[in-house]
Parts: C-alpha cells; sequence; structure tokens
C-alpha cells in the first residue's frame, strides 16, 4: 500500500526519498513509517520500473536521487485506484451491514426486558 501512495504523489510532481518520508508521515497518523521502509519501496519501485530517477546536485552535501513515475507505473496506478476503489465499496458495505445488525441486537434487547 505504501507503494501505491509514493506512485500517487510522484504522480503529481518528483520527489526526493526524503521528502517522501516526511509527507507519508505527516499523511497517515495511525503509525509512522520509518525512512528504511522508504528507500525499500523506493527500490522495489525502481526494480519493478515503475519509478526512475535522476542525480541531482545537493546544495549542501552529497547529491540525491530525485524519483519520478514511469509509464508502467502510471499504469499500475490506475489499476491501484481501481482496486481501492472496490475495497472502500466492500468496507462500506461491510460497515453498514455491521451498523444494521449491531442496532437490530441492541433493539431486541430493549423488547427482551419488557
Amino acid at each position: 500500500m505504501i507503494t501505491d501512495i509514493f506512485l500517487l504523489f510522484m504522480g503529481q510532481q518528483p520527489y526526493h526519498g526524503f521528502d517522501l518520508y516526511r509527507k507519508i508521515n505527516r499523511m497517515i497518523k495511525t503509525k509512522t513509517i520509518d525512512t528504511a521502509v522508504v528507500y525499500r519501496a523506493l527500490d522495489k519501485l525502481e526494480q519493478e520500473q515503475m519509478v526512475n530517477f535522476d542525480w541531482i546536485k545537493g546544495d549542501k552535501g552529497p547529491d540525491k536521487k530525485l524519483y519520478s513515475i514511469t509509464k508502467d507505473g502510471e499504469d499500475y496506478l490506475k489499476i491501484a485506484f481501481k482496486d481501492a476503489e472496490n475495497t472502500l465499496f466492500d468496507l462500506m458495505i461491510f460497515t453498514e451491514t455491521y451498523k444494521g445488525i449491531m442496532s437490530r441486537r441492541w433493539l431486541l434487547r430493549i423488547y427482551a426486558r419488557k
């Protein structure tokens, strides 16, 4: 899932790895993603040819990789979007069904007390 989010970000603009690290951690509030996870995900995306990079001269310190999404990455992102949409729909059905079951149980408990 993190790779899908990175591709989504890079669909907007190229990113340095550390900028992706900061952006993902500002966006996801349920857990912290460490830098090792970010760079492993970027390596995986690069091996799968979904991203490529250019070396950018650093102002201070070493040169940095600037990652961009490729055509393969854009094609994959379209599929990932459809999958996410389907999952969201399934979760909506699940939560609405659960709420219905729980409200019926609650009503049954009330009537059972009488």
